[in-house]
């Protein structure tokens, strides 16, 4: 059997992104930062038996020991403190990180291509061969999409901008048009990158920020759309393999807030043969084509959505690379050998210190939410680095004892018969956490 190493950064977009670039009002959070950075331990779904998973951070013992006794074994290594600067590639293909442990798997399983992904496939003889950084790049872009889009359908609802002054012009005719619009930003991801606009103020504000930067010598590039009454966002993963051939992976149903994502549920059959006879699946095929024919191939989601007037768009965001929805089908596969599948989610936690993450797990299980549990439901927490790695570099925001909270994420997998099953399991794990004197940010 040929062993494949996962490994990757979720922050590929800031990694393909010109600095020189303007950008969209943001606020700067160094822990959601290094939360972002642990989120890599996600990718083990990604891993068959006698694979490997490289983390920037170490994965909570017992939390493996878990995985691995409801049906995700794999090997794990963590980066140590000095091989962390940069992100897990550029280590990976640094002189001064690792060698023969690492040599022996013949295939690299990247999140995405980013720089120094290639550099490090070369050092270890990690195959097969991977697209272009320049190829990946593209491919990524907002406006690519956009483009996609016109080339395939003749039209396309997104209109990219190159200037302040274009941005104020084209935002006010679709103000005008739609009443709302997005300013989305070419390499822009979930919860960041995108800006709604409601008003001829808040557009010229938006223009004069993007002004300023321009004034400082940054170039710029948006693509601005339509605000359209969404219905159901989704979203098609697939596979392009190095001669250009398809390989159909799943449908994942999407959970957005904000235009920021909360999770992921597998469609239906019912809900797949529905999507089949739109044709949605040729378009996805066409699509692939494109992407091929501009030198990318590998793992693509493609970022679809249901208006409410019914009309599907097939197209909303190109992704190429591994995202959320992978990672839910593949723990699907394994989940459905119980004859289950799961809702893949996250929620936002404070907590104090020092925080026992194999104790909680022991008392998720005395309180039977742990999955499985009696009914061979509950949840399966999926992370404890993202939980924890603020931990590391925690400074009390209040010097009196018991003050201030440590901030981390929990993703997770919610196995339930129904919605209100699952309801009442992230209620009493809430309740589990906030026992322990945390917080739990709904």
């Amino acid at each position: 059997m040929v062993n494949a190493l996962a490994a990757g950064t979720f922050d590929s977009e800031a990694h393909w992104r010109d600095v020189r670039m303007s950008r969209l009002p943001a606020l700067h959070d160094r822990e959601r930062e290094r939360i972002v950075a642990a989120m890599d331990e996600l990718l083990f779904p990604l891993c068959s038996e006698g694979d490997a998973l490289v983390t920037r951070f170490p994965m909570e013992e017992a939390h493996k020991a878990y995985l691995a006794r409801i049906g995700f074994p794999f090997m794990h290594y963590s980066l140590k403190a000095e091989e962390t600067g940069g992100h897990v590639f550029e280590a990976l293909a640094s002189d001064n990180v690792r060698g023969k442990e690492l040599a022996v798997y013949s295939r690299l399983i990247p999140f995405s291509v980013v720089p120094g992904t290639l550099e490090a496939a070369a050092k270890y003889g990690w195959g097969p061969e991977l697209p272009s950084l320049e190829a990946v790049k593209l491919v990524n872009s907002k406006i690519y999409s956009t483009r996609l889009n016109l080339t395939m359908f003749g039209q396309t609802r997104g209109k990219p901008v190159y200037s302040s002054q274009e941005l104020k012009a084209a935002g006010g005719e679709l103000l005008q048009q739609y009443g709302a619009l997005l300013i989305k930003d070419p390499y822009g991801v979930s919860g960041k990158g995108n800006m709604l606009i409601q008003s001829i103020q808040a557009l010229n504000r938006a223009a004069a920020y993007i002004w300023r930067q321009e004034e400082a010598g940054c170039s710029t590039a948006f693509v601005l759309e339509p605000y359209l009454p969404v219905e159901r966002d989704f979203s098609c993963q697939f596979e392009i393999d190095a001669y250009g051939r398809f390989r159909f992976v799943s449908i994942q149903k999407m959970v957005n807030r904000q235009f920021a994502y909360l999770g992921s549920v597998s469609a239906t059959e019912e809900e797949l043969e529905s999507l089949k006879r739109t044709g949605y699946f040729d378009v996805m095929m066409q699509a692939a084509d494109g992407l091929y024919r501009d030198g990318y191939f590998g793992p693509v989601c493609i970022d679809s959505m249901s208006l409410r007037d019914g009309t599907v768009v097939p197209i909303v965001e190109v992704n190429a690379r591994h995202s959320m929805g992978f990672i839910n089908h593949g723990l699907d596969r394994v989940l459905a050998d119980s004859g289950k599948k799961g809702f893949l989610t996250f929620r936002s936690l404070g907590f104090r210190l020092p925080f026992d993450y194999e104790a909680w797990l022991s008392e998720l299980k005395r309180e039977h939410l742990l999955y499985p549990n009696r009914k061979g439901n509950g949840i399966v927490p999926l992370s404890s680095a993202t939980l924890l790695v603020n931990a590391h570099s925690y400074e009390p925001a209040f010097p009196e004892p018991g003050g201030g909270l440590c901030k981390g994420r929990l993703y997770m997998s919610v196995v339930a018969d129904d919605d209100a099953e699952a309801d009442a399991y992230l209620e009493r794990m809430k309740m589990s956490f906030e026992r322990k004197g945390g917080r739990w940010y709904d």
